[in-house]
């Protein structure tokens, strides 16, 4: 659950939403714990004080900032509803920055919707990067191109775009990077112009499958395994998984994070580790 500083120290109002999942929907008494975050701050253990009138409680603070994965999603502009499921699934996976474009094959009606007109994609965003504990909220941006999505992108990093009619297998990366940039195309797949735009900013082409994937499978998370499952519940709060905090490189490096929970990466980068990083 994502707080503010305020909320912090003093607690959350009794007709706030988040205040009643607790009492309501999740059962917390007093001495109940749960997860809290402030955006893009530290994460803690928040261990509930008092119901009412305020809902307070204190929080155990992590020690350091969670390691943000250093993946950028560019993503030609889909219809509404599936924005709003690419939307949580990339804020939950951690990306750092995700960027709409409008495509040659994009309909600009899109952009009518009141989930860009009146803000309601934050809420997505929010919720995905609550659905993975986490408080690294990504950054949202949206451009009116292709190209205008491509500027600024670090020079050292991997480039991959998701494109079964270009791709002729797989992309041979061996030098290090330190980042990298998925780009994923509308639903009615990218045009040949833009296909030529990511050609020349060194895009490698790739397919996900052997099955041409709906835009919303290709940013979504694979289905979690038995393994992922135990260790979800291992890593709930008053659990020990025995294991220090460790570093960005190690959890890229073993494919899991701090706690030792397995990273949903995507398919694409399942190979991914930035400069600097050792092998296993």
């Amino acid at each position: 659950m994502l707080i503010t500083a305020p909320e912090a120290e003093c607690g959350l109002s009794p007709d706030d939403a988040r205040a009643r999942h607790l009492r309501e929907t999740v059962g917390l008494a007093v001495g109940g714990k749960f997860h809290v975050g402030i955006e893009n701050g530290l994460r803690g253990i928040a261990t509930v004080t008092t119901l009412a009138p305020q809902l307070t409680f204190t929080v155990a603070w992590e020690k350091s900032l969670q390691a943000r994965l250093p993946l950028t999603v560019l993503i030609g502009l889909p219809r509404p509803q599936t924005a709003k499921k690419v939307l949580h699934d990339l804020a939950s996976l951690g990306v750092a920055k995700i960027i709409f474009f409008e495509s040659e094959k994009g309909d600009p009606g899109y952009l009518t919707s009141s989930l860009w007109k009146d803000g309601e994609w934050r809420e997505h965003v929010i919720k995905g990067t609550e659905q993975a504990c986490s408080a690294l909220v990504p950054e949202v941006t949206r451009v009116g191109s292709l190209t205008e999505a491509l500027i600024g992108l670090e020079a050292n990093t991997w480039k991959l775009a998701l494109d079964p009619y270009e791709a002729t297998g797989a992309p041979e990366i061996s030098s290090p990077a330190k980042a990298a940039v998925l780009a994923i195309g509308p639903e009615r797949g990218f045009a040949e112009g833009e296909r030529a735009t990511l050609r020349q900013a060194g895009f490698a082409p790739q397919a996900s499958a052997s099955r041409i994937s709906a835009t919303a499978s290709c940013a979504s998370k694979p289905r979690r395994s038995s393994a992922a499952r135990s260790c979800s519940r291992s890593c709930a709060p008053g659990r020990s998984t025995g294991r220090s905090t460790a570093d960005h490189s190690a959890a890229l490096r073993t494919s899991t994070d701090a706690a030792g929970c397995p990273l949903p990466l995507p398919i694409t980068l399942r190979s991914f580790q930035p400069s600097g990083t050792g092998t296993s």
